[in-house]
């Protein structure tokens, strides 16, 4: 039994450690609501998640998921379920409702990456626990997923459940009766699956075979009960995966693994092939501003990598890392399943004692000036947009880009404190990379919904949809010609017509009262369709935006076949 003072000073210690964690969370949780809130949808691949889900909310089908009249055989079914969940509590008309699963994806993820660094180093003190969370909290990529409505930061946060429970099981591998762990290490496994298909298996399949590598043993294996997780499996995922099936005949999974999952794996999808090393090239930018901290790793020694918790975090990283780097297809949020890793491994470096080897220390401040270049690269970056992009907000835009200036001074300083920093005592160090941290949030997160919220040019689909409510006629018919983005069939409705530059000419002699929607590229070939058709086109409007997912300018001209005056038009 505690007496009473030990069991006062135990609860102020539980107090401080759950107020500390909370406080980030909620902070952190804050700053990525308001992007939700800023940020209009993002093509491509957010704009078609968030279609999809608005589409089951509004046909009630849970089964089938479909873009417009198209299947979508992309992903699995569980995000869509989420997506659509949260829009229809919180309203299907406003991207912010399905950016809250990803909101969720990030909380679960610090939750249990606080609770994975206690497990695997239970003598670190609050401050040494808190620092991993706080980093990985504070990753560009990792905030980035949070802010938009698509799979990978939910995956993310089910990935930790999944690598959490696992550790527990191969932390009491030597106890013959060991079920530390292993029934979430399978749930978590199928809800990984019912959102993003294999990424969570091949995970686990990387940490099994590295862990048996390892220990040279894999008798400790047998008890996970494979066929009791085959069949937990089973049970979640195999209801929908039949249904779908009876549903579509069987094209869903056809499509899924013939278009989407094969393609990824043989060739670059979508152009967005690149060579190994694309990651290695890449790392300092999309965990800016943890890249600072990066150096610490050189500090560890054989020692620091003999204990179980160092070898599994190894593990996980380089054995993940290596098979994305292998994957022709590269994309900037496939490293997120194994930054974690990544994050616990600095983390737990960053208290260790400054090394006196010199090529440790030359390594550890090239990587902090590099880490300090890719910082400014983001800057320059909200500078430029805010100069080219941001049209009447880009004042608005600007301000933001000189708060981040200020965070990154201040990011930049505290990293140098903390590089330079040898005789204190390692919480000091430690309390600079919480600064680090907490200022990496700010600033990330600013970026995101200050700078990015305000570049108006990018979100065509909303000037498309504030200069169509400016016509005196409401019009139900709106095609598009040329520009094809999905943000303009989430933002103007899934009745909208995706033609080509002759289809909108015959439309629009079928349709007189329909508008029209014509990039200009696309503008010669519909005149003199028109011209064939001899019918009149009268040019109502025309916007400019920049296309993100082309990184190209373009130019959008209205028509319609009834004239109207300046006057009408500007009401």
């Amino acid at each position: 039994m505690y007496s009473r003072a030990e069991i006062i000073d135990r609860a102020r210690w539980l107090t401080h450690q759950r107020v500390s964690l909370w406080l980030l969370i909620v902070c952190a949780s804050l700053f990525i609501l308001i992007g939700h809130g800023n940020i209009d949808v993002i093509d491509r691949d957010e704009a078609r998640f968030a279609q999809a889900s608005k589409q089951m909310v509004e046909t009630a089908d849970i089964i089938t998921v479909r873009f417009q009249d198209e299947l979508r055989a992309k992903k699995p079914i569980g995000i869509y379920w989420l997506q659509a969940a949260s829009a229809a509590f919180f309203g299907e008309e406003d991207i912010s409702s399905y950016r809250i699963p990803s909101l969720l994806g990030y909380i679960l993820s610090l939750i249990f990456c606080y609770q994975f660094v206690k497990s695997l180093w239970p003598d670190s003190g609050h401050l040494q626990q808190l620092i991993p969370t706080s980093l990985l909290a504070s990753c560009f990529i990792i905030l980035a997923e949070a802010h938009i409505a698509k799979t990978d930061s939910i995956l993310l946060g089910l990935i930790m459940i999944q690598q959490y429970s696992l550790w527990l099981f191969y932390k009491n591998r030597d106890n013959i009766n060991n079920s530390s762990g292993r029934s979430w290490f399978w749930v978590s496994m199928a809800l990984a699956i019912l959102i993003k298909g294999p990424i969570a298996p091949l995970l686990a399949l990387i940490m099994l075979a590295g862990l048996t590598l390892i220990e040279r043993d894999w008798r400790w294996l047998k008890q996970l009960r494979f066929l009791l997780g085959l069949l937990i499996i089973a049970v979640i995922c195999l209801p929908w995966v039949v249904a779908v099936s009876i549903a579509t005949d069987g094209r869903f999974l056809a499509e899924a693994i013939s278009i989407d999952l094969l393609p990824k794996i043989t060739s670059g999808q979508e152009s967005h092939g690149a060579p190994p090393g694309t990651y290695l090239l890449t790392i300092l930018l999309l965990i800016f501003p943890v890249s600072l901290l990066i150096g610490a790793v050189g500090r560890t020694g054989a020692q620091f990598w003999r204990s179980d918790a160092s070898k599994f975090c190894l593990i996980w990283l380089v054995g993940y890392w290596f098979i994305i780097e292998l994957i022709p297809t590269k994309l900037p949020h496939y490293i997120l399943p194994m930054l974690p890793a990544l994050m616990l491994l600095i983390g737990r470096a960053v208290f260790l004692p400054v090394s006196s080897i010199k090529w440790r220390r030359i390594t550890e401040i090239a990587i902090y000036v590099f880490a300090s270049l890719c910082g400014a690269f983001l800057v320059a970056s909200s500078l430029w947009g805010a100069a080219k992009l941001g049209a009447e907000n880009g004042g608005y835009a600007f301000g933001f880009v000189l708060i981040m200036l200020v965070l990154f001074i201040a990011i930049c300083w505290f990293g140098y404190k903390w590089l330079k920093d040898k005789n204190s005592h390692i919480n000091a160090r430690g309390q600079f990379a919480l600064v680090i941290a907490i200022f990496g949030i700010m600033f990330n997160c600013i970026f995101f919904s200050g700078v990015i919220g305000n570049l108006k040019s990018v979100h065509i689909a909303t000037m498309i949809e504030t200069e169509l409510e400016k016509f005196p006629i409401k019009t139900k018919i709106i095609a598009l010609a040329g520009y094809h983005e999905p943000s303009a069939v989430f933002t103007l409705g899934r009745d909208i017509l995706l033609v080509s530059e002759d289809e909108a000419a015959l439309l629009l002699a079928e349709a007189p009262d329909a508008v029209i929607i014509v990039e200009a590229k696309k503008l010669e070939q519909f005149q003199l369709g028109i011209q064939k058709l001899g019918i009149s086109a009268y040019q109502l409007s025309k916007v400019t935006g920049f296309n993100i997912s082309k990184g190209q300018f373009v130019e959008l001209h209205f028509f319609s076949s009834i004239k109207f005056d300046d006057k009408d038009l500007n009401g």
